[in-house]
C-alpha cells in the first residue's frame, strides 16, 4: 500500500510537437438541475438557461450550435499531423442530455474528427441524472470513463451545497458505471468548506475508498465572488479559512493515499487521466466546444464566455476571447495549472504550446510576484522544467487561489 505521494510519476503520454497535433476535444454542457452553492461556474449563468430542460427550442438551438461548431472546428483541425486523444464532456452536467441530445453531439464530433485515436473518453455525470439503463447507454456511445460529481456522502452536506442527489445515489453510480461496462470510474470530493469537519470529511472519504472506483479528484472549496457560500463569508476571517482549508486538504491527501489511491498531481489520486494530466502539462491543443468552453490551439487562447448563451447559438464559431498563448495573464494561469502536476511543466511542451521559452516568462515584470511566491515555497527548475516540492504543492496552490478569489469584489 502506498502511503506517500507518488512524486517519480512521469506519465507515458504523447505531446504535440512541430510535426504532430495532439488535440483534446472538450464538449461544454451549460445546463443543469439546480444552481450549487459553492459552483463558480454557473455564477454567470441565468437561472432560465441553466436548468433549462430537453425538447426546450433554446436547448434544442443550442445543440444544433454546438454541432455547427464542431463541424466548423473538424474541417479547421484535421488533417495529417493531427491526433484526437481525448474526449471529455463536461459542464453544467454532461449527463442531463438526453439520448437523443448525446447522439446528435457524438455524431458530429465523428462525422469532424477522427476518433479511433481516442484513448480516454470521459463523461461527468451528476448522480441524479442516470442510473444503470443511461450509463450503458453512454458506454454504447463510445464512453470509456465516468467522471461523477459526489462531493460528500453527508445528505445534510448535499442539502446544503443546493445538490439534487443524496448519499445513496452517489453510492450507486459508482457501481452502476462498473456494472455498465465502464473501465475507469472516477468521483469528486470537496474538501474545505468553512463549516466542515474533519470528521464530517473523513467520513465522506471512508465511504469514497469502499467504492469500485480508480479514480479520485479531491478539491478545495474555492470561494469565488457571486456563488451563494462565498456571500456568506466574513472576510476577516480569511487567515482562519485558509488555515483550516489547508488541514482539511492535508488530512484528507493522507486518509487517501493510505487508502491504496496514489497521488500523481494535487488532489488527483489513482489511475493517471491524459485528460488532467496533458491539460496541466500543456501536451495537446484543447478544442472547447460550446458556450462556456476554452480553448488552446495554434498557440491562440480562445474562448466562449460564460452565461452568453443565446450569443454562442447566434454565432457559435466566433470567439468572445482570441488572444495570443504567451499573454502574461494566459500564462499565469497555466503556471498555476502546471504546478499541480508532482512532475511539473515541461520545457518542451510550454514553448509548443505557447510559442514562449519557460525561462523568459518567469522573469516577466508582470509574472515576477506570482514566481516570487512560488520560490518561496520551494520551486524546482532544472532542465526538464519547473515543479514545486510534492510536500508544498497543494498547500501552496490552495493558498494562491484562496487569495485570488477573496482579493476580488463581491458581485453586486
Amino acid at each position: 500500500m502506498n502511503l506517500a505521494p507518488t512524486a517519480g510519476i512521469r506519465p507515458q503520454l504523447p505531446s504535440s510537437t512541430a510535426d504532430q497535433r495532439v488535440l483534446m476535444l472538450y464538449v461544454h454542457v451549460p445546463f443543469c438541475h439546480s444552481r450549487c452553492t459553492f459552483c463558480d461556474w454557473v455564477q454567470a449563468v441565468p437561472n432560465k438557461d441553466l436548468l433549462r430542460k430537453p425538447g426546450d427550442s433554446v436547448r434544442q438551438n443550442y445543440i444544433a450550435a454546438l454541432c455547427r461548431e464542431i463541424e466548423a472546428r473538424g474541417a479547421q483541425l484535421t488533417g495529417p499531423g493531427t491526433m484526437p486523444y481525448v474526449v471529455y464532456w463536461g459542464g453544467g452536467t454532461a449527463s442531463s442530455l438526453d439520448e437523443d441530445e448525446a447522439t446528435r453531439v457524438m455524431t458530429a464530433l465523428r462525422d469532424a474528427f477522427d476518433l479511433g485515436t481516442v484513448a480516454e473518453a470521459t463523461i461527468e455525470c451528476s448522480p441524479d441524472t442516470v442510473d444503470e439503463r443511461k450509463l450503458e447507454f453512454f458506454r454504447g456511445l463510445g464512453f470509456n470513463r465516468v467522471s461523477s460529481g459526489v462531493q460528500s456522502f453527508d445528505d445534510d452536506r448535499l442539502k446544503r451545497l443546493g445538490r439534487r442527489h443524496n448519499a445513496a445515489q452517489a453510492i450507486r453510480i459508482a457501481h452502476a458505471a462498473r456494472a455498465a461496462g465502464f473501465d475507469d470510474v472516477s468521483i469528486d470530493i470537496m474538501s474545505g468548506f468553512p463549516d466542515q469537519s474533519s470528521d464530517e470529511l473523513r467520513r465522506t472519504i471512508d465511504q469514497a475508498l469502499e467504492l469500485p472506483i480508480n479514480h479520485l479528484s479531491l478539491y478545495s472549496f474555492r470561494p469565488t465572488p457571486g456563488t451563494f457560500m462565498r456571500r456568506k463569508m466574513d472576510r476577516d476571517e480569511k487567515s482562519a479559512y485558509v488555515r483550516d482549508q489547508k488541514h482539511l486538504f492535508t488530512e484528507a491527501r493522507r486518509q487517501i493515499t493510505a487508502g491504496g489511491l496514489s497521488e500523481y498531481a494535487s488532489g488527483y489520486f489513482g489511475k493517471v487521466s491524459p485528460f488532467a494530466a496533458m491539460y496541466f502539462q500543456l501536451r495537446a491543443d484543447t478544442v472547447g466546444l460550446g458556450s462556456g468552453a476554452i480553448s488552446l490551439v495554434n498557440q491562440e487562447f480562445l474562448s466562449h464566455r460564460k452565461g452568453q448563451l443565446h450569443g454562442y447559438v447566434q454565432d457559435p464559431t466566433g470567439f468572445d476571447i482570441a488572444v495570443p498563448a504567451g499573454s502574461d495573464r494566459v500564462l499565469i494561469s497555466f503556471l498555476q495549472a502546471g504546478l499541480a502536476m508532482f512532475d511539473g511543466i515541461l520545457r518542451d511542451e510550454w514553448l509548443v504550446a505557447t510559442g514562449t521559452e519557460l525561462d523568459e516568462v518567469l522573469t516577466r515584470p508582470a509574472i515576477a510576484p506570482l514566481v516570487d511566491f512560488l520560490r518561496g515555497r520551494g520551486l524546482i527548475s532544472d532542465e526538464r522544467g519547473i515543479r514545486l516540492p510534492v510536500r508544498n504543492v497543494g498547500v501552496t496552490l490552495i493558498e494562491l487561489a484562496f487569495e485570488m478569489a477573496m482579493s476580488q469584489p463581491e458581485l453586486g
